[in-house]
């Protein structure tokens, strides 16, 4: 078992159990990072809504040659998040159990907004680790990618093949990473249970075309976002609320994927919210929508509720 700076939380939980989701003003904050162990050599883990409102979930695959870490939150400073200190606690654990050697970490990014790349700073330059780039070109021929967006990039751990390819829509960086080995398929802010801001829906079309064919060539059957932002009753849980009640599960599955896809493909020509289960649609700028969850966050935090 690594041992893990005190501030964080490490389980062996199921991902569809509930995840730390901040506290009411006032009272223990608990822990700064979560950590849940899917297995050996895979981690979910998701920051604290009191560390940051974004909560975001990061990913970290190990294989016998490499690790990737697929984002690094929204927190600088490693004394408030240390990302940092967890991660290559887990990657050192990993190479010592299995007595590896030349081993490296590979820190890279579903997308390029700065509430998955703020980590960045706490990884670079380490000994044995390398930080992809956020612009396209860097993450286009760090993984191979050819043609952009669409080719399939073949990315191997040792012993553990990924297969990354472009998707833009909600960023036009972003990128899609399957694990065959595992049936996972991880999404970033492209697909999560919760309000999905497109910038491009042309692009987004494409793109889950295309997560869907990848989906079925890697035998996926999980599908793994950046975010929760739904109840479990499907109600929304405002922006810059620093507490969720209760929470949709992590997981989405290929069905989802689909149905999204189907939102996306009736949505041509509209802006907006568009309305869908268990994802919406938000399209173009919308002002509107957005304050008046800004104004509900406020009120909720007057109330001391949020």
């Amino acid at each position: 078992m690594p041992t893990l700076p005190p501030q964080v939380l490490l389980d062996d939980e199921p991902l569809d159990r509930p995840w730390i989701r901040g506290s009411r003003r006032g009272a223990d904050p608990g822990p700064v990072l979560q950590v849940r162990r899917v297995d050996d050599a895979t981690f979910v883990l998701r920051q604290s809504m009191r560390a940051t409102w974004e909560a975001p979930f990061l990913y970290l695959l190990l294989g016998t040659r490499r690790a990737l870490l697929l984002d690094t939150g929204n927190v600088a400073d490693v004394e408030q998040m240390p990302l940092q200190p967890t991660v290559s606690a887990l990657v050192d654990d990993w190479v010592a159990r299995h007595a590896l050697s030349d081993y490296r970490l590979v820190v890279a990014h579903s997308h390029g907004h700065r509430d998955h790349v703020r980590g960045d700073g706490q990884f670079a330059g380490r000994e044995g680790i390398t930080v992809v780039g956020v612009d396209q070109d860097s993450v286009r021929s760090s993984f191979g990618i050819d043609p952009w967006p669409g080719g399939v990039a073949s990315f191997d751990l040792g012993d553990r093949e990924l297969l990354v390819s472009g998707i833009p829509g909600h960023d036009a960086r972003s990128i899609v990473v399957a694990d065959p080995s595992r049936g996972l398929l991880l999404s970033g802010d492209t697909a999560y249970p919760g309000r999905l801001y497109v910038q491009d829906l042309r692009a987004l079309q494409e793109s889950l075309d295309r997560m869907l064919a990848l989906a079925e060539r890697a035998g996926a059957e999980t599908i793994l976002g950046g975010h929760i932002e739904f109840g479990a009753d499907g109600g929304q849980h405002p922006v810059g609320t620093r507490l969720h009640e209760d929470e949709r599960p992590l997981p989405l599955t290929v069905s989802d994927l689909r149905r999204l896809r189907e939102l996306a493909h009736d949505a041509a020509g509209r802006s907006g919210v568009v309305r869908g289960e268990p994802m919406h649609l938000w399209i173009g700028p919308c002002r509107g929508p957005i304050l008046r969850m800004v104004l509900a966050t406020a009120a909720r935090r007057v109330r001391g509720t949020g």
